[in-house]
């Protein structure tokens, strides 16, 4: 974060976070994450705990339609003197808006603006054959 006025820096924070609750929804329409992030701001090198809310949602603000799905897939095998290693990776992903709020505790409530992103969900598989001795 900068001061608007002297674009001298008021915050910069470096934490991780203690509880968060994250849901996608199973036709990738909306997402939403709530999550308690405690950390230490580098500006003041005090310890401060941010609370960020963010939600996602896959239907276009200038239609108002929804965003179809893309479907990928991909497989690789690696084979040699009766070694085998397979991996699947099938994933499906739609285009969203994510929007939400970050408020530093006992501070300042700073919007998120809608910013461009995706819902999506990704599932991988490996198989492994190693020849017996």
């Amino acid at each position: 974060m900068t001061d608007p006025e002297t674009q001298m820096p008021t915050l910069s924070f470096i934490g991780n976070s203690t509880t968060a609750d994250f849901q996608v929804n199973s036709r990738l329409t909306t997402s939403s994450l709530d999550a308690t992030v405690q950390g230490i701001d580098l500006v003041s090198f005090t310890p401060k705990t941010i609370i960020i809310s963010v939600t996602w949602t896959a239907t276009d603000p200038l239609t108002g339609t929804l965003s179809p799905i893309t479907r990928t897939s991909m497989e690789n095998r690696v084979q040699f003197d009766g070694f085998s290693f397979l991996i699947h990776i099938s994933s499906q992903m739609r285009l969203a808006t994510a929007s939400g709020t970050m408020s530093l505790m006992g501070g300042a409530t700073i919007p998120l603006p809608p910013a461009p992103a995706a819902i999506a969900r990704a599932d991988v598989g490996t198989v492994t054959r190693i020849p017996l001795p």
